[in-house]
């Protein structure tokens, strides 16, 4: 067969048959389903769905499938770009800067979509601009309140209620004690719980309330040390021999548990044991001092150096 511009080829009929197709004809590929086209045979795919396009109504699609060509008209007249304003018209394609609701146009050219979106934009900052004015023109028709503090009738109704309820306050303005745990949703800081071990294994106030005891506890005790006269001869003693039931021993008399990898003084040297009865025999762990400095002190030197 001869080519189309030499003569030959499919004719004008032909074409035109073969680009618009019978109603109802599916295109072949189509993955939806066509209903009784599996009981059919004998025919082309096209010529199927038309037949039975014409037994079974198909469902239309609801929204239409040409794609506008046209620019939707604008409402407000873009500025020209002067170098101060940064949404002009005539955007440069290959700006890689921001352009508001520009993420939601697809299938325009980089000038219509930034047209259509800028002008968008200043109809939305437009609209807002004068909702606020609106708002504002309505606060300002009602009457501004009026100060009651010094209402004779509200200070007569005050003092009478301190006469009869003498013991309650008018007004929450006690404070809260420094020793006392806040309520487990508050999100402040609460010292010596995040840091040390002082809440672990305890549920959030009772971890919360040993935090700010301790801390209550170090805080006095740093001031009272303040005041006292240096003396490089005498140790003061830390915030647990001052009553503080909290200790800051490491190493406790209960032990270690199991798979702590920290150091324990004296644990290589014993074998035969379980880890807990191990580090209970040694001495970082037996003795009964406030730390494991404090019995190396009191109990002097074990071994004797010779001077020859």
């Amino acid at each position: 067969m001869a080519t189309i511009e030499f003569g030959g080829g499919p004719t004008l009929e032909q074409r035109q048959a073969f680009c618009a197709p019978k109603d109802g004809t599916q295109i072949p590929g189509y993955l939806g389903h066509i209903h009784g086209f599996l009981f059919r045979n004998g025919r082309t795919y096209g010529e199927q769905t038309h037949l039975l396009a014409q037994t079974y109504e198909f469902r239309n699609p609801i929204m239409e499938t040409t794609v506008p060509t046209d620019r939707p008209p604008l409402m407000n007249e873009l500025p020209d770009p002067t170098g101060d304003d940064k949404y002009t018209k005539n955007m440069i394609p290959g700006y890689t800067g921001y352009i508001p609701r520009k993420l939601f146009k697809f299938g325009g050219t980089y000038k219509n979509d930034c047209d259509v979106s800028i002008d968008r934009h200043i109809t939305n900052f437009q609209n807002t601009m004068k909702f606020e004015d609106v708002m504002r023109n309505t606060v300002k028709r009602f009457p501004r309140q009026q100060v009651l503090n010094h209402d004779p009738i509200i200070r007569d109704h005050l003092n009478t209620y301190r006469d009869t309820h003498p013991l309650l306050p008018v007004l929450a303005d006690s404070k809260r004690a420094p020793t006392e745990a806040p309520i487990c949703t508050w999100d402040g800081f609460v010292p010596r719980v995040g840091v040390t071990d002082t809440g672990l294994g305890l549920c959030y106030r009772d971890g919360a309330e040993r935090g700010f005891r301790r801390f209550h506890a170090e805080t006095k005790n740093h001031f009272r040390i303040l005041k006292q006269p240096i003396d490089i001869n005498h140790c003061e003693s830390s915030v647990a021999q001052q009553g503080d039931p909290i200790s800051k021993r490491i190493y406790l008399n209960d032990g270690m548990i199991p798979k702590y990898t920290g150091w324990v003084h004296g644990k290589k040297y014993e074998f035969g044991m379980t880890y807990g009865d191990t580090t209970r025999a040694c001495e970082v762990c037996s003795h009964d001092n406030e730390c494991y400095g404090d019995f190396v002190k009191a109990r002097g030197p074990t071994t004797t150096i010779v001077v020859s």
